[in-house]
């Protein structure tokens, strides 16, 4: 069963990051913020890191001598999901897996069950644990579609025990009639002409489930072609709302109760999911301070995340246009709250930039993340209108504008905010690999087409034959001047793998450091490189 389980988290991994421009397009509930395809993808790719860590043989049957090392394992995947979850959809799907992790390891009694009745049991275990993680469970949301697969799978084991795809395929009819019920249980919905996103993206993932028991392939959800998707405000929005997101360890389950409570009272959108070992928190809160200081005293808190929600207000709102080499890239912009240009094959960056600061009414900060688009967002911002000002951020690489528009907070005034992201952008170290095209004199020495080429802030100071080990002397060039956060991002040609391993060697090489993988999907490197 263990087996499945990591076959099944690599293919959901897959289908939602297929989806993830679909459901970002249709997320309307709890914030019309348009993120919920990428905050599941990102929660999916940062478990998915974890699974060449374990020996599933070992989580199958075993003798009582393998306890110990599968309790670990357990562990191991726990936590990869707690500390992955971003967003609201991010936390609940964490919970979900961390809920079947705790089930195997706690229960015994799974592993007597006949497959069918494991399968009905395992959607209850997930149904329950995202209902408790959620303090004020909605109905029309991801929480009733996954109770609706639940008792559909309950009911179905009981005349099918031994047949796991039948009980699946049952889930997978209720789930999906529970979706398309969801816009008569949530107004916006209805007026969005949308169906839940994270309902969406559940029904995906039983799709996943048929398609791992032997049933019809799964199909990633493709962008609506007859009409565009214009997402309504879900709730009265407060003036400045902020989503926040951290960690916290060594806290003891009532604790953990009474945090979700009071975090109630502060904001909307909680979600609690893990344990004492460690839990992560998510709230939308309008005083961002009192919602992280409500865990003090309670653990040792990290990975603390502070977002401005996307308000939506109107033509006055201030934009930051990002260049980008990749649709992954683009993905990651517009889940900051950015709007991203290029990116396609024949992309005309100064007609793309053009079209957007023209249609934007307000303020417009550019971030040109290349020498040449340095050049054309400085000879566009000459021309905009008077009475609105357009600041050019420096970067010239693509790490450097995701770390600018990391600190982005758009109810700070425009001059402090252009200070921050262009501190922001320096601060930023940057390198790549990529392939030699023909033969030439570098930096490093002579190279053949063909050769793999290590760079660092523009400048070719590695040549070699392997991906890694280039990309290794460029990451440990870059770590030698410090640095707290490593980000490696992966090209249309590239093997994840690369990026998890060089992940893996740096976390080895500097205590505490932290690590970023993002599918970039750029054409040209095969890798980029960014230090914070």
């Amino acid at each position: 069963m263990w087996q499945a389980l990591t076959v099944w988290l690599r293919r959901a991994r897959t289908i939602i990051a297929d989806s993830a421009p679909a459901l970002d397009a249709m997320n309307v509930f709890p914030v019309s913020d348009s993120d919920t395809g990428s905050n599941l993808e990102l929660t999916l790719s940062g478990i998915a890191e974890a699974l060449p860590d374990l020996d599933t043989s070992s989580l199958d049957d075993s003798p009582p001598a393998a306890s110990v090392d599968r309790r670990q394992q357990l562990d191991a995947l726990m936590s990869a999901a707690i500390l992955s979850a971003h967003g609201n959809s991010g936390a609940i799907l964490a919970e979900m897996i961390t809920s079947v992790c705790r089930a195997f390891e706690r229960d015994q009694r799974l592993r007597t069950l006949s497959p069918g009745s494991l399968i009905a049991a395992l959607l209850g275990t997930v149904s329950t644990a995202a209902n408790h993680a959620v303090a004020q469970p909605v109905a029309g949301t991801i929480l009733t579609v996954a109770e609706a697969a639940a008792e559909a799978a309950e009911s179905a084991a009981l005349s099918s025990p031994d047949d796991a795809l039948a009980v699946a395929q049952v889930a997978q009819s209720a789930a999906r009639a529970a979706l398309a019920r969801t816009p008569e249980q949530l107004e916006v919905l209805a007026r969005a002409g949308v169906v839940d996103s994270g309902g969406q993206a559940f029904v995906l993932l039983v799709d996943v489930l048929v398609e791992v028991l032997g049933g019809a392939e799964a199909e990633p959800l493709a962008l609506p072609t007859d009409r565009p998707v214009h997402p309504a405000p879900a709730v009265e929005r407060l003036a400045t709302e902020y989503e926040v997101m951290y960690a916290v360890s060594g806290v003891r389950s009532s604790s953990l109760d009474e945090l979700r409570r009071n975090l109630s009272e502060l904001g909307n959108s909680v979600v609690v999911v893990g344990d004492r070992a460690v839990a992560q928190v998510h709230v939308h809160a309008a005083d961002a301070g009192a919602a992280i200081e409500a865990a003090f005293g309670l653990g040792t808190l990290s990975r603390i995340r502070v977002t401005a929600l996307d308000v939506r207000a109107g033509a006055n709102a201030r934009v930051v246009v990002s260049a980008v080499a990749g649709e992954g890239i683009a993905q990651a912009v517009r889940s900051m709250g950015g709007v991203p240009v290029g990116g396609g094959p024949s992309a005309d960056v100064l007609e793309e930039l053009t079209a957007v600061v023209e249609h934007a009414g307000g303020d417009v900060v550019l971030l040109p993340n290349g020498m040449l688009n340095l050049e054309t967002a400085t000879q566009l911002a000459n021309h905009v209108d008077a009475g609105r000002r357009v600041a050019v951020i420096p970067t010239t690489a693509q790490v450097q504008g995701l770390a600018a528009l990391s600190v982005h907070e758009p109810s700070t005034d425009f001059d402090s905010i252009v200070v921050a992201m262009s501190t922001a952008a320096g601060h930023a170290r940057h390198g790549g690999v990529t392939i030699a095209e023909r033969p030439a004199m570098t930096m490093a020495g002579y190279c053949q087409a063909g050769d793999v080429l290590g760079v660092v802030e523009g400048d070719v100071v590695e040549t070699g034959d392997s991906v890694v080990e280039v990309g290794w002397r460029v990451i440990e060039r870059l770590l030698a001047a410090g640095g707290e956060l490593l980000t490696l991002i992966t090209g249309a040609d590239a093997e994840r793998a690369v990026a998890v391993e060089l992940s893996r060697r740096a976390r080895r090489a500097v205590n505490g450091l932290e690590t970023e993988v993002l599918d970039g999907g750029q054409r040209r490197y095969l890798l980029l490189v960014g230090l914070e």
